[in-house]
């Protein structure tokens, strides 16, 4: 391969010296590019090509501008299958970034998927879209990850699709915003093209690249129209083979549930269309792996309020405020250390909001448990530092009251009562989530014999991990003064109880005890 990117490098040049002491000359990119195509030079050697001559005029790679001019090339004076293998190689070996690519193509192959226009590239997008979109931490963990979501910004007009969720800057939007919202965008694109491709599209205009009103009456000659109808179809059977995979992936699913919290108008609508498609489309019932009962999960087809007044003003401030956090924490997760507390902070709001009163409290517990998965995937931590966020949140809140203001409803009560009570039992939920899959995948094994076999989880390792690790923050585990007595107590009776003297516990004086007995706990 070097050999050939040395000969080719000598024909290209012809003679012609290369100006390194002036900006990169794109054209030249493209020139060799398209020679590259004249001459059906393999894609590595392609590469090799063009990195070097970047890496000499000083681009650094990934390129945002190299995207955009590959993207612009092929569609459509060079859609061939040498400039997608370029372009697939570009974004294999990272000359381009790969999301970024994918949200170029989104808006030029989806509206252009039709038999009479292009239907290879929207095939050829889908595979692009299944190497790479499920690839998240790679685009979160990269260095210029908020750089290239604010392009990614601009290119999909995000501000303009979800105006009501970029309320700070909408010129320099969140990275985590971006992030939530473009994989949203994506999967919704799907389900609109694969709706109209089966004329199940009812609105007249598309919040995305989708033109209902796109001019489909051109006619094919009979040697393409048998193929490109046939190929149309199955691009249509794998969009929604995506759509369902994206809904069903641990990692995308609970990204997308952050769009169920927090932007219940565009999150209704969104279920309204995979209702739709669910009941009607006679592509999903015939395929052979995917049902319309099994097409998305449960839990993601409700829209539940974050509370019981879903129209009230504060609550809609709230929902904003906790999306801002939630991006906040999706872009912190790049930068910050994993013990980081700030990454955390959605679940401080989360309990705030639950201190109105206006939640049911197995609706908090399921809120709080679904966002603790989130934030644990979006910020790629270990389960203990999950724990300890949750921990540490609901600590941060009991300390908040530790001088509580006088007024008619005592909320220190409550505090504690999130404390010991809702977050115990998100973390029971957590843990019994992970070997209750355990126990169903040893009842499947045919090689699976000890029934009696308890199934033991890493979660409750972790979480004991976790436990541990407040000891780090004594601050915290400081009782409020009115709960000093309650508190060193039940710590007294912990301790004796771990320590193999339960027997004596109806005897014991804790007046006789330390009055940091809830440190001693944790020490």
């Amino acid at each position: 391969s070097t050999e050939k990117a040395s000969k080719a490098q000598t024909e290209l040049e012809s003679g012609e010296e290369y100006d390194t002491t002036t900006m990169v000359s794109w054209e030249r990119v493209i020139e060799i590019t398209k020679w590259s195509q004249e001459k059906k030079t393999e894609a590595v050697v392609w590469s090799i090509e063009v990195s070097s001559w970047l890496n000499t005029a000083g681009v650094s790679l990934p390129s945002v501008e190299l995207a955009h001019r590959l993207v612009s090339h092929i569609c459509w004076d060079n859609n061939v299958p040498a400039t997608w293998k370029y372009l697939e190689k570009a974004m294999e070996v990272r000359m381009v970034p790969p999301f970024l690519v994918l949200a170029l193509l989104s808006t030029k192959a989806v509206p252009n998927r039709h038999p009479v226009l292009h239907p290879a590239a929207y095939s050829l997008y889908l595979h692009l879209l299944n190497r790479h979109a499920f690839s998240l931490s790679s685009l979160v963990n990269s260095p210029n990850y908020p750089s290239l979501m604010n392009s990614i910004h601009h290119v999909l007009s995000l501000s303009q699709l979800y105006d009501d969720y970029h309320h700070h800057d909408p010129s320099h939007p969140h990275p985590g915003v971006v992030l939530v919202q473009f994989l949203f965008t994506l999967v919704w694109q799907l389900l609109q093209a694969s709706l109209q491709d089966e004329g199940l599209l009812q609105h007249h205009k598309s919040l995305l690249f989708v033109d209902p009103g796109l001019d489909l009456t051109m006619e094919l000659d009979n040697h393409h129209h048998i193929n490109k109808d046939a190929l149309h179809a199955k691009n249509t059977a794998t969009a929604i083979q995506f759509i369902a995979r994206f809904l069903h992936h641990k990692l995308t699913s609970r990204i997308l549930s952050l769009v169920q919290r927090n932007m219940s108008t565009h999150w209704g609508a969104f279920v309204h269309e995979l209702e739709r498609l669910a009941a009607n489309s006679l592509i999903l019932r015939s395929l052979k792996h995917l049902s319309p009962e099994s097409f998305f999960p449960l839990n993601l087809k409700s829209n539940r309020p974050m509370s019981c007044e879903p129209n009230n003003n504060n609550n809609n401030k709230k929902k904003m405020k906790l999306s801002s956090m939630l991006a906040a924490s999706a872009s912190a997760s790049a930068v910050q250390s994993h013990n980081d507390s700030s990454l955390w902070l959605p679940i401080d709001l989360i309990l705030e909001d639950a201190m109105d009163a206006h939640h049911v409290m197995a609706a908090t517990v399921e809120l709080l448990t679904g966002l603790v998965k989130a934030l644990q995937a979006i910020n790629g931590t270990a389960w203990h530092n999950a724990f300890l966020g949750l921990w540490i949140a609901a600590l941060r809140l009991v300390q908040r009251e530790r001088d509580p203001s006088e007024g008619p409803v005592p909320r220190l009560d409550t505090c504690l009562c999130m404390l010991l009570c809702i977050t115990t039992l998100v973390v029971t939920n957590l843990i019994e989530e992970e070997e209750g899959e355990l126990i169903e995948e040893a009842e499947r094994s045919p090689t699976n014999q000890r029934k009696d076999k308890p199934a033991m989880g890493k979660r409750r390792g972790e979480l004991v991990t976790s436990l541990q690790l407040l000891g780090d923050y004594l601050d915290l585990l400081n009782p409020p003064q009115p709960v000093i007595w309650v508190a060193n107590q039940a710590a007294a009776k912990t301790i004796m109880f771990v320590s193999g003297h339960s027997g004596y516990l109806e005897y014991m004086n804790v007046n006789d005890l330390p009055t940091n007995c809830c440190k001693c706990l944790l020490l």
